[in-house]
């Protein structure tokens, strides 16, 4: 499919006028020259964001939140670039135009999706077929899997043959190549044999129905590894995907929650009890990614886990990811399921209405946020309160929601008898020590060479310097970013917001321009190596040998988990960043008009 035209996506300001945009989704009103209305994105309730018809451009003066019609309507209605452009074409009746001249970054990933297809066809097949299909069918019987639900969620069978995929393939000799890049086919010391053997397959489905991995459930529950999936691929990425979502959003009436569980086989049996609405994330801990994309599609996400510790820590682990996620109109709760049973168990002893009854009395955030650090503190002493202060502080500081954040200074203050006012010093006694001792980021190695190297990039324009503790922070992060970036030029390619995001930093402060430098030769250039990215850099001597420096990466990662450390370490950065955003805004005029000055003189 040709990608939109870049005339196009620069001529929108031109076609469209942001305030009327916008006014499509705040209440707006003229204020100067500017339309004012409060902040959509941190929440708060001062009119702090501000439109500007002339510039067509918004801005926030309180969490720096700014951008173009586009930029807006990605972050205000959870869309992709794409998405974005298609949404502001339709609402202002603009014929989008395409490059019909540019090629795909990667033409392989038709290929593989095709591929992958064909694969699920193959399985289903062996599972009404194959000479060895009765324990398959046996086994899903006992699970109570009906063949409605089977066939609706494409379920097929791995024979315990090492080679019957290999075989049938064979002939394709792409195909071959392809399935062996996708993990489906493993080389040993005997030869090629197939990663699945034996197995109920499940097929994993993207958003939009296509096949992309698969999943396979061993029979014998003694099994060594009960649950396989596909290794990541160039059209899968655990940490991007749920299993379940698209037939969550097909078979559901309507998306008022989603329920977040952990297994292929929960899904399936909620399914056949008739609860649609509930996915499942793919062996790994939930990531910022699957949050946004849930984000999208309910304002409810109940996360379920069982009753035990292993399962509680589990929760804990997705609170603490959530925290920073919290928006405007999202609730978050957390079920937990009784000792012994898990979603799949509980639903056939119980109905589904009744289950369903579970999912409404899920405990709110709050609730388990404060409920699991008083468990671990002696609440009933002075010490234990103080304790639990000091632990819960530093969680709430994570919040970017600001009316969420205030409730929840007012939870602690009925939590621990103090009035909101005292919380409130605590809480910001806390933030300070948190900034100038604990900033908690990628530790400063004391060998490692400065990045004032990165200054080369500078312009007339300086941002006033933050605390020496908050900059030395901030550049740990960006070294490391950088270094991840050299080292896996994928996080660009497949995280649609990376240079959004990395370009909004650049604008508060100029050393990020060689990080976004780097974010947009990865994005363009297909199978990008170290020294196509460092090349551009070559008349800089010292930014180049920093980023020498930067390319040897150590430890190393898998894709998922540099993926995850990239992100983790943007959202630190933006976190930080946006505390000297107020200072920035303060001096903002001064230094315009004194870049307007020295320009002036020099005309």
């Amino acid at each position: 499919m040709p990608y939109i035209s870049q005339r196009f996506i620069d001529d929108i300001p031109n076609q469209i006028d942001i305030v009327d945009l916008i006014s499509k989704r705040l209440p707006l009103k003229k204020t100067g020259s500017d339309y004012r209305a409060p902040c959509p994105f941190h929440g708060g309730k001062n009119s702090n964001f501000a439109v500007n018809s002339h510039k067509q451009f918004y801005h926030c003066f309180k969490c720096g939140e700014s951008g173009g019609a586009i930029s807006f309507i990605q972050k205000f209605d959870n869309l992709d670039f794409v998405e974005a452009i298609e949404t502001i074409a339709s609402e202002f009746g603009l014929n989008i135009e395409y490059d019909s001249n540019t090629k795909p970054i990667d033409p392989r990933l038709e290929r593989y999706r095709a591929l992958s297809q064909k694969i699920g066809d193959f399985y289903m097949q062996q599972l009404r077929s194959s000479p060895a299909k009765e324990k398959a069918v046996s086994y899903a019987k006992n699970r109570g899997i009906s063949g409605e639900i089977a066939k609706r969620f494409e379920l097929g069978f791995a024979t315990p043959s090492k080679n019957d995929l290999l075989l049938a393939f064979e002939k394709d000799e792409q195909a071959t190549i392809d399935l062996k890049l996708l993990g489906l086919i493993k080389t040993g010391e005997y030869g090629d044999y197939d990663f699945f053997r034996d197995r109920l397959m499940f097929p994993i489905h993207n958003s939009k129905g296509n096949v992309i991995a698969f999943g396979g459930r061993a029979f014998d529950n003694k099994a060594k590894a009960k649950y396989l999936n596909s290794s990541e691929s160039a059209i899968f990425f655990k940490s991007r995907e749920l299993y379940g979502l698209y037939h969550a959003r097909k078979y559901s009436r309507s998306m008022d929650y989603i329920l977040v569980v952990e297994g292929y086989m929960d899904v399936v049996s909620l399914h056949q009890a008739g609860v649609t609405k509930v996915v499942a994330t793919l062996g790994t801990a939930t990531t910022p990614d699957h949050l946004q994309i849930l984000a999208r599609t309910t304002n409810t996400i109940v996360f379920c886990f069982d009753g035990d510790n292993a399962g509680r820590a589990a929760a804990w682990k997705a609170l603490k990811v959530t925290l920073p996620m919290i928006k405007a109109g999202l609730l978050v709760k957390f079920l937990f399921l009784p000792d012994g049973e898990d979603p799949d168990t509980l639903v056939k002893k119980e109905s589904a209405k009744v289950f369903e009854n579970r999912i409404d009395k899920a405990h709110t955030l709050s609730k388990f946020l404060f409920d699991h650090v008083k468990s671990e503190v002696d609440f009933d002493t002075i010490e234990g309160k103080t304790l639990f202060l000091e632990k819960v502080t530093p969680l709430i500081g994570q919040v970017n929601y600001e009316i969420y954040q205030q409730q929840l200074i007012e939870g602690v203050a009925q939590v621990v008898g103090q009035s909101i006012d005292q919380v409130k010093i605590i809480f910001k006694q806390q933030e300070k020590q948190v900034q100038t001792t604990s900033f908690d980021a990628v530790p400063v190695i004391d060998n490692e060479p400065p990045m004032s190297d990165f200054s080369d990039f500078s312009d007339d324009y300086q941002a006033p310097s933050p605390k020496p503790q908050e900059n030395s922070a901030v550049k740990a992060l960006m070294s490391r970013m950088i270094s991840l970036l050299l080292n896996y030029p994928f996080i660009a390619h497949d995280n649609d917001t990376v240079e959004v995001r990395v370009g909004a930093l650049k604008k508060i402060d100029k050393k990020f321009k060689v990080l976004l430098d780097l974010v947009h030769t990865a994005e363009m250039v297909e199978n990008v190596t170290q020294e196509e990215l460092l090349k551009p850099f070559k008349n800089k001597p010292g930014v180049y040998n920093r980023l020498q420096q930067l390319r040897t990466l150590v430890p190393y990662l898998s894709e998922n988990e540099a993926n995850n450390e990239f992100l983790d370490a943007l959202l630190k950065v933006e976190r930080q960043q946006s505390k000297t955003q107020s200072l920035l805004i303060k001096d903002e005029k001064e230094y315009v008009k004194s870049l307007q000055s020295r320009r002036g003189k020099k005309n």
